[in-house]
């Protein structure tokens, strides 16, 4: 069964594949997961989990050297 559109969606129907233009601004480069955007807390418990990633590979060097 083919799909077939009309005359008026014919000549549109590919923009749904193309992104429409978006000018370059603060807002369009800052990423998905900003820093600045964190509340305290959120920063707070991202930085005790990203030292307690650091301190299990300490720990775990230190183990292969014994």
């Amino acid at each position: 069964m083919k799909h077939q559109h009309s005359s008026s969606a014919d000549k549109h129907a590919h923009d749904h594949a193309a992104t429409p233009h978006q000018h370059l601004t603060a807002a369009n480069l800052r990423p998905p997961v900003s820093l600045l955007a964190m509340s305290a807390w959120q920063r707070l418990a991202l930085a005790l989990l990203v030292l307690a990633g650091l301190w299990s590979v300490v720990l775990w060097a230190l183990q292969e050297v014994a």
